[in-house]
């Protein structure tokens, strides 16, 4: 059983049809599905993002920070040597159609921008009458204030027993994750791409949180990266994503799940914990 818990609808490059042909091709179950928070993103030169993982897993971290924070202003985003608008009202209606029309396959987390004056009321139709099992914010494309924008989102996730994935920011406040866990204790929180941009500094705070886990999806992170979490956090904490299509993408053309299915299955861990990683932690989480 494979659960890709972390990808994303992009119709301007795939839909809901073309992920089931690339999961049937390599045994991918099921998706959490999420609407699409950017428009069209060049593929980044492998040397850019292994610069960047560099600076932000060694002493230069602050660097790291510093130069991951410059990447988006205002409503855009740099990445592969181009401007990208960032949607700041993402579309969970399309997200919802497809699970609709296809409920074995995909299960939707409802995406939310905290800034938005009706986000609890989007929070509300996502679940309430959309049927998603969960809820994604983006603290760095959105530039959130966790402590104060994103805290009643958490809160109305622990009341809901839903799973909150996010993604961090590097900066003060849009990374300060440890508030969530102080003020809700039993959000079940998870952090994308292995916890970018805080990596090795944040993974002993999460090891100790009951209900702290990463995913290990994104291009920002790479096989090696993988087994370094597993290693620390243990294959408990880890559970399994792609952040697709993009890093679906392959170089000669087309898209697989077949790269990053070989992170995992190539650990040095038992079957058992590669099960954990593809799907027995998020059903965990999942209401």
């Amino acid at each position: 059983m494979i659960i890709d818990a972390h990808a994303h609808l992009d119709l301007h490059e795939i839909t809901g049809e073309d992920y089931i042909h690339l999961m049937d091709a390599s045994g991918v179950n099921k998706v959490v599905l999420l609407a699409s928070l950017n428009g069209v993103i060049p593929t980044t030169p492998d040397w850019q993002i292994s610069i960047m993982r560099f600076l932000l897993s060694t002493p230069l971290q602050p660097l790291g920070k510093k130069i991951y924070e410059s990447l988006v202003k205002g409503d855009c985003l740099k990445g592969g040597g181009k401007i990208i608008r960032i949607v700041q009202n993402p579309d969970n209606d399309s997200v919802s159609r497809v699970v609709s029309r296809y409920p074995e396959r995909f299960m939707a987390f409802v995406v939310i921008n905290p800034k938005l004056k009706n986000a609890m009321e989007v929070l509300e139709k996502g679940i309430e009458e959309q049927g998603m099992v969960g809820v994604k914010c983006h603290a760095w494309w959105h530039r959130v204030d966790i402590p104060s924008e994103l805290l009643p989102i958490a809160r109305r996730c622990e009341e809901k027993g839903l799973p909150l994935l996010v993604h961090l920011g590097g900066g003060r406040q849009t990374g300060n994750f440890e508030v969530l866990l102080d003020n809700c204790p039993r959000l079940k929180l998870v952090l994308a791409h292995v916890a970018i941009p805080h990596f090795q500094r944040s993974w002993k705070v999460i090891k100790e949180e009951k209900n702290c886990f990463v995913d290990i999806s994104g291009s920002y992170i790479n096989a090696s990266m993988v087994r370094k979490a597993v290693k620390a956090l243990g294959p408990d904490k880890v559970i399994f994503g792609s952040d697709g299509p993009i890093p679906l993408r392959c170089r000669a053309g087309g898209y697989s799940y077949e790269p990053i299915l070989q992170w995992t299955r190539e650990l040095r861990i038992s079957d058992n914990d590669k099960e954990k990683i593809f799907h027995k932690n998020l059903e965990r989480l999942l209401p």
